[in-house]
């Protein structure tokens, strides 16, 4: 009898073949290798007191979020060894679980995280919760949340049995601190931003059939973003994106265990939609400074479409696609994997990029290979070794072919093995054979909502009774299949112009599902598109306006070499006369690019203007940019990072300080130690005072000083209401000289003052005040 079963046929079914996803794997898999697992260990045994092998890695891996890099290292290790059989990944592998074994046997604790345990009894009595912290650790409950998910992608992966044991001894121990927990404390706790910890412990339920696992997924729900999207109610604007996404995989994963929980499919559902339609970007990507503008926004800016975002954002989409085969789902994970995830490793190095600048004129930066230890370094390791996860479902009888990615399949269930032959997106023709096996079976070929002309389909030559399709969803062949079978599939891509939600000025355009970037060259290119900390360089190339009313792109847009799918943007169009060479956005490394254009309008050349001057400027993200700016204070309780929106809707991070005499905030930024240099700020003008915790009213008045030296006062009283403006200062040349960074602090006059609401702050080389005026 067939065995029948349900879901995706990962990688341990899919070999690829020849084509783009098969070179980035294969620079992936090269990256992972020149990685050192004794370096990534080393945090879990200086935890504890016991001498490492080697040392730490530096940038994160030296700070309190240590350990989050192992986790990801050995999920990424897992996922590649399944694509590709190398077994040196197999080997390394084995070796990372062997020693944190040995860890828990030596100190006879389940703890193997890559901090202090001190975080954590906090985290029970539920004190010193911060978004972003628990007292002065960093986010310790993400960081610990990937070595679990390591350990079980260990396990489920490569089958292997000691990374259950350790990965359950681990989950005990976080067992025994949370139960005593009231439901208060729980939701206080989760607070701070946690991962997808209760996907974990759904995920361990799931393996050992231990209910108290379940409990303990149900307990790390966090019920503040849960709820309202329960209910179907957005409330996600000014919020930390990549926070919130593994919290919905969580719930989702939960329902996937326990189908009691029908409301938590109905807040995946509804989230993912929220975010697909009405927060992303045109290459798949959500959020700005990490963090949820208002829905239908569309800003551009260097740090857009976190690609953790876009990771986390393809995991939920196999969640749903897998309770509802909607070709919706599988559109939109084309779009992500192919215009954003590709692109975010450069095909030199393997280094992974943060952000997908979306600022008219940047370039794509990457981190180093030894210092800059992102989030989205450790989820970018991953994401080659996943090339291959959703190409085919299987639903007993059905297939579903839902990516036209070259590649072969054993279909294990059915007995039949296939292989899919194509150079898309560099030719429409795919070609489907049955290399092996004898079986009816319904092939499900995906017709992708980008067509503008019918998508065809024909069994072996038969072209007299051709499959066809326009409207999006599902082509059905149904049939006996046998050795030697041919499916020609047709798909017809054509030019198509998309036009941002925000603003009808601001396009991007598009060759069938592929998104195509101006490619403007590496002259004046900073040398630090390679940086190990994510203070982001705004320098920009001029991007032209295109001026044109013909409305079909295809009269002003010309194929130039469709072997690379190169176009060009004819001179006709743009204002400076000149031609554009238009490539594969994922295709983008080392130049000056951009997505969006400024179409039949000049636009708002205020930021062009002041990135032009910028030595380096901070924005208060609450998270990385602060952080790598160095961000202090004296007021930790009254220490603020907060969002609100201006008339356009444009989301605005802003921070304060007030509640302790003389309350601070400040950053070290960069300077020119031979210029004169200035000071820019933006503030928050839509208010003028703030209440404490304790009911006293705090005015904003406050000094800004370099240094030490007093370089400017401030006050804010409703200067402009509903936006930001900007203050320029004087930065002394005796402050500056011979320094390459110094010290900016705001700090609140008198023991009833407020600092802030600061926006950004930027040094310049250049006094901006013209651009304001």
């Amino acid at each position: 009898m067939i065995d029948t079963k349900k879901g995706f046929l990962g990688p341990e079914h899919v070999d690829l073949l020849n084509g783009v996803f098969q070179t980035s794997q294969e620079v992936g898999e090269r990256y992972l290798l020149s990685l050192d697992i004794d370096r990534f260990l080393a945090p879990c045994f200086k935890a504890h007191g016991l001498p490492a092998q080697k040392e730490r890695y530096a940038g994160w891996e030296a700070r309190t979020i240590s350990g989050h890099s192992l986790g990801h290292y050995l999920s990424a290790l897992a996922v590649t060894y399944q694509a590709t059989g190398n077994i040196t990944l197999k080997e390394r592998l084995d070796y990372a679980v062997t020693e944190l074994a040995r860890i828990q046997q030596t100190t006879g604790s389940g703890y193997i995280g890559g901090l202090s345990e001190e975080p954590f009894h906090m985290a029970f009595r539920a004190e010193n919760i911060g978004g972003f912290n628990i007292g002065e650790y960093w986010v310790p409950w993400y960081s610990v949340h990937k070595i679990y998910r390591g350990l079980i992608d260990a396990h489920k992966l490569t089958g292997n049995g000691q990374a259950l044991d350790v990965v359950t001894r681990f989950a005990d121990w976080a067992v025994e601190g949370l139960l005593p927990m009231t439901e208060e404390q729980m939701q206080t706790m989760l607070q701070s931003e946690h991962g997808g910890m209760n996907e974990v412990f759904a995920h361990l339920y799931g393996i050992t059939g231990k209910a108290l696992y379940l409990e303990i997924a149900n307990k790390f729900t966090h019920q503040l973003i849960l709820r309202p999207l329960e209910h179907k109610q957005d409330d996600l604007q000014g919020k930390h994106a990549n926070t919130q996404i593994p919290k919905v995989i969580g719930a989702a994963e939960i329902y996937n265990q326990d189908h009691t929980h029908e409301s938590y499919r109905t807040a995946a559902e509804f989230f993912w939609n929220t975010t697909v339609h009405h927060r992303s970007y045109v290459f798949g990507a959500t959020s700005i400074s990490e963090h949820y503008e208002a829905k239908g926004m569309e800003s551009l800016g260097i740090k857009t479409g976190e690609s953790c975002c876009t990771h986390n954002m393809l995991h939920l989409t196999k969640q749903l696609f897998a309770w509802n085969h909607d070709s919706a789902y599988m559109d939109y994970y084309e779009n992500a994997i192919y215009n954003h995830i590709l692109g975010t490793q450069d095909p030199d190095t393997g280094n992974k990029t943060y952000f997908a600048s979306t600022l008219q004129g940047h370039y794509k930066i990457y981190g180093t290979h030894d210092t800059a230890w992102w989030c989205c370094t450790g989820s970018g390791m991953e994401n080659p070794g996943k090339y291959a996860e959703a190409i085919y479902f299987e639903d007993e009888q059905d297939l579903y072919v839902n990516l036209y990615i070259a590649s072969q399949l054993d279909w294990a269930s059915q007995g039949l093995s296939l292989k899919l032959e194509t150079d898309f997106p560099y030719s429409e023709k795919v070609t489907l054979t049955i290399t092996g096996g004898n079986a009816s079976a319904h092939l499900r070929l995906r017709v992708p909502s980008w067509l503008q002309q019918p998508m065809t389909a024909t069994v072996n030559g038969d072209t007299e009774h051709p499959y066809t399709r326009m409207e999006p969803g599902y082509l059905s062949i149904d049939r006996t299949w046998t050795t030697g079978d041919v499916i020609t599939i047709t798909l017809p891509m054509s030019l198509r112009q998309y036009t941002s939600r925000d603003d009808a000025h601001k396009v991007a355009f598009l060759y069938g599902p592929i998104v195509l970037a101006g490619a403007l060259g590496n002259e004046g290119l900073p040398e630090d598109t390679i940086v190990d900390e994510t203070a982001l360089n705004p320098k920009t190339a001029p991007v032209p306006v295109i001026w044109t009313e013909q409305e079909d792109v295809r009269e002003w847009i010309k194929v130039v070499d469709a072997d690379t799918l190169t176009f060009e943007l004819s001179k006709d169009v743009t204002s400076t006369g000149e031609a554009v060479k238009l490539i594969p956005f994922y295709d983008v490394h080392h130049e000056f690019y951009t997505v969006y254009w400024p179409f039949n309008d000049e636009g708002d050349a205020l930021e062009k203007e002041l990135n032009d001057i910028t030595i380096d400027r901070v924005q208060a993200d609450g998270q990385q940019d602060e952080i790598g700016h160095q961000l202090d204070s004296n007021c930790r309780g009254e220490h603020h990072n907060g969002s609100t929106t201006d008339g356009r809707k444009k989301l605005h991070m802003w921070r304060e300080a007030y509640g302790v005499s003389g309350a601070y905030f400040s950053y070290q930024l960069a300077v020119d130690r031979e210029a004169t240099n200035y000071l820019c700020v933006a503030y928050w003008g839509g208010d003028h005072s703030t209440f404490g915790r304790e009911g006293t009213l705090y005015d904003r008045q406050f000094t800004i000083t370099v240094d030490g030296t007093l370089i400017g006062e401030q006050r804010i009283h409703m200067n402009k209401i509903g936006d930001v403006f900007y203050v320029t200062y004087d930065i002394p040349e005796a402050v500056t000289s011979g320094k390459d960074s110094i010290t900016v602090m705001f700090q609140a006059k008198g023991d009833n003052g407020c600092a802030g609401k600061v926006v950004e702050v930027r040094t310049t080389r250049t006094k901006p005040d013209s651009i304001f005026s």
